[in-house]
C-alpha cells in the first residue's frame, strides 16, 4: 500500500478544537498526567500521536504510536485556496460569488465543501446539504469558518 499523500485536519468534538497535521496535541486526560504533547499526523483514520512515558511515572521508559479516532471528525484538504490563500478543507464555509457574477460582494452566497462521491469532486452545498456549486467553478471563494465552529453561518 502506498504512502497516503493527501492533507487533512481533525476536529476534536470532546476539546471542541480544530488540529492541524503536525500540532503539538495529545488528549487532555493525559496532558492532565504530565504527557508530554508531539506533533501529530493526521489521516483519513485519525489522529496518530506519540505517548512517551518517562521512568518517574513508570518503571521503564517506553513510547507508543496510538491512532485516536472516536471522537473526531477528519477532513481532507481540496488542493484549491481561497482568494486570500488560504487552504480550503471538507466542511470549511466559504462564501463565493455565483457564475456570472465575478465581483458583486452583496451577492455573496454562502455554502459548505463536501466531497461528492457520485460525481467524484469537491462541491459545495447549502445547510440542508443541497448542491450549490463545483468548488473549482466558484468565483472568488474566501474561507469564512467551519461547520462545527460556524455551522450558524448556514442559517
Amino acid at each position: 500500500m502506498g504512502k497516503d499523500v493527501r492533507e487533512f485536519r481533525a476536529y476534536d468534538k470532546k476539546e471542541m478544537a480544530l488540529i492541524y497535521d503536525q500540532d503539538l496535541w495529545l488528549p487532555d486526560y493525559l496532558k492532565k498526567l504530565g504527557h508530554t504533547e508531539y506533533p501529530v499526523h493526521i489521516s483519513s483514520e485519525g489522529i496518530h500521536y506519540t505517548l512517551n512515558c518517562l521512568s518517574n511515572h513508570y518503571e521503564n521508559d517506553w513510547e507508543e504510536k496510538v491512532i485516536a479516532y472516536i471522537g473526531f471528525d477528519t477532513m481532507q484538504f481540496t488542493n484549491l485556496w481561497d482568494k486570500k490563500g488560504k487552504k480550503i478543507f471538507c466542511n470549511d464555509i466559504i462564501a463565493f460569488c455565483p457564475a456570472g457574477n465575478l465581483t458583486n460582494s452583496s451577492a455573496k452566497t454562502l455554502g459548505r465543501i463536501q466531497y461528492s462521491e457520485q460525481s467524484g469532486e469537491w462541491i459545495i452545498v447549502n445547510k440542508d446539504d443541497q448542491f450549490l456549486n463545483q468548488l473549482d467553478k466558484a468565483n472568488q471563494p474566501e474561507v469564512i469558518g467551519n461547520w462545527f465552529e460556524n455551522a450558524e453561518l448556514l442559517n
